[in-house]
């Protein structure tokens, strides 16, 4: 990151686009100076919010309105001003370069939260929580990501850590002073704490799961034979007709991806093209071959019956090929077109095919009978439900650190319990205190601070 602190920078930290209001964020040393040149006011200059004109010399560049920041009560914890402008490309773009010329410089990525950090206004693990909020994709993982943002996530790794923090002071004194008549503790409590330790560690990995399902969604792959009613499904889904539904047998020819809200999830739902043995179409050829592809990187699969007929030589077809890929998603079954009269039950699908099924489901497309119950059972699946507010986000640098941590406190245990080992013990309890520091941004190295806040957007 070509980072100076001494720099004053600026970037639009709304969304680029026509729109309304746009706002630019301009912080450093100089902010107030460089505004001073470019900014005319009849508004006090002790009033925190003005009323004025950018101007390049004497020409007017836009009506504003600027909001004045003094450090170190700042989101940054330097001076910071945001200028509200119109939301025209065009007078963004001079306002820029007004700031750029007067003696700013453009954001790095993430760089005004990258100053939050260093100036101990936030955590890393707050920091990286801004980056959530941002990208969250539902109502509650951006509850969630708000969570860690408010401290509740960095609140529980301070509180193991100054457990662990104590345990070792005592380790160390016992360590240094053998011979002296100094309470110590006893093996059994030195037990108790890292046991403690271990439960909160291991209570924290335990959201790692929930995590990723909020961060990166559930991808259901939807199969079946050609005019079973795929597509009719996911429009159903959707609510809107997303996919081409026709009678004729392999209308869909290639995946269409679209993601919902599913009670707090963010869903993925792709519908690909109908297998079957045979096809005289190059294209459905192929988009038979990319549906075997989406197949394996899915999460669950919604396999489609045509409960209006028997199995036939297709849906041996897609058994043959599900059997072949040793896939681990599980496989929910649906009968569809419960509309019309059954000639298929679960009963027949069991008996013929050698498959486990994560739940049987029978639902009609068409009238969007059974739908709600399928998206109960995807949810089920998941495991997340958006009632719930002690979620927290672990992200996968969380979660390696977390079980460095895990690692080390269980070796302290079992070393403790070797004579003449208390040595070995406490190094491995401080192994344990750098891993919990890590996550917080302690001694955290300059090329994890770059990979972090480099997924940042410009101007946050």
């Amino acid at each position: 990151m070509n980072y100076l602190r001494e720099d004053t920078i600026a970037a639009l930290s709304t969304a680029a686009g026509k729109s309304a209001i746009a706002v630019i964020r301009l912080s450093g040393n100089e902010s107030f100076r460089i505004m001073n040149k470019i900014f005319k006011t009849h508004s006090k200059s002790n009033q925190q919010v003005r009323y004025g004109y950018i101007v390049d010399e004497t020409k007017k560049k836009d009506e504003v309105i600027c909001t004045f920041f003094k450090s170190p009560h700042t989101y940054t914890g330097e001076d910071l001003i945001e200028i509200s402008v119109h939301g025209n490309p065009v007078i963004i773009n001079e306002v820029l370069t007004l700031l750029y010329k007067n003696g700013a410089r453009p954001a790095e990525p993430g760089e005004f939260t990258y100053r939050a950090f260093l100036n101990g206004k936030i955590d890393l693990a707050e920091a990286e929580a801004v980056c959530a909020l941002i990208v969250s994709k539902t109502k509650t993982s951006a509850k969630v990501a708000l969570n860690n943002i408010s401290g509740e996530l960095s609140l529980k790794i301070k509180n193991i850590r100054d457990s662990l923090t104590n345990l070792v002071a005592f380790m160390e004194v016992s360590l240094d002073h053998p011979d002296e008549n100094i309470m110590f503790l006893s093996l059994n409590e030195k037990f108790s704490r890292l046991d403690s330790c271990i439960n909160d560690v291991q209570d924290l990995l335990n959201f790692y799961k929930t995590s990723k399902i909020l961060q990166h969604g559930v991808k259901v792959v939807i199969i079946g034979k050609p005019n079973v009613g795929k597509s009719s499904l996911l429009n159903t889904i959707l609510g809107k007709n997303r996919a081409i539904v026709t009678d004729i047998a392999g209308t869909t020819t290639d995946t269409i991806e679209e993601t919902i809200d599913c009670h707090g999830v963010p869903l993925t739902i792709i519908d690909t093209a109908g297998i079957r043995n045979h096809t005289n179409n190059s294209i459905e050829f192929l988009g038979q071959k990319r549906t075997k592809e989406v197949v394996s990187e899915a999460d669950i699969l919604v396999w489609l019956f045509d409960s209006s007929c028997e199995l036939d030589k297709n849906d041996i077809e897609i058994a043959n090929f599900l059997e072949k890929s040793n896939l681990v998603a599980p496989i929910i079954g649906i009968l569809n077109k419960s509309d019309l009269y059954q000639k298929l039950s679960f009963t027949n699908i069991s008996k013929s095919l050698k498959l486990t099924f994560f739940a049987f489901l029978s639902l009609s497309a068409k009238t969007e009978t059974g739908v709600a119950e399928l998206l109960k059972e995807i949810d089920k699946f998941s495991g997340v439900s958006d009632s719930k507010n002690d979620y927290l986000m672990i992200n996968s640098r969380h979660y390696s650190l977390l079980q460095n941590a895990l690692e080390s406190l269980i070796k302290t245990k079992q070393t403790l319990s070797i004579q003449n080992a208390d040595e070995i013990a406490c190094f491995e309890a401080v192994n344990a205190q750098r891993a919990l520091n890590e996550i917080l941004g302690i001694n955290v190295t300059q090329d994890i601070l770059d990979t972090i806040f480099s997924t940042f957007c410009i101007g946050k």
